[in-house]
């Protein structure tokens, strides 16, 4: 589960380094999303071997994705605004994710 951290870590950071052109980061967005699925269903797949807390931790944030992805779908505003908040609480949630699997990593 280190190799996973480490990839999720770098994505991460290219991600928050291409968001500083805000374009660069509308395009780097769906990718790392794209890659934390596939980090997560690595996750859900190793689910009964993690920590208490680890389990916690990844059911709260696949609830908030959930939820969050309702929440957009449900503005369908196409606006500049709507955008940028998006791609701030995308950003969050991908730290979020990232101190997941940093915890996992070192359990």
């Amino acid at each position: 589960m280190k190799n996973v951290y480490h990839i999720n870590y770098w994505s991460v950071l290219i991600t928050i380094l291409l968001s500083l052109t805000f374009w660069g980061g509308i395009i780097a967005l769906p990718i790392l999303g794209t890659i934390q699925i596939v980090i997560s269903l690595i996750i859900i797949n190793r689910f009964k071997t993690l920590t208490k807390t680890n389990r916690i931790l990844f059911t709260s944030y696949a609830v908030l994705t959930v939820f969050l992805v309702i929440f957009f779908k449900q503005l369908k505003g196409e606006e500049l605004g709507v955008l940028f908040m998006w791609a701030i609480v995308s950003l969050f949630l991908a730290c979020f994710h990232l101190y997941i699997t940093y915890n996992i990593s070192k359990s």
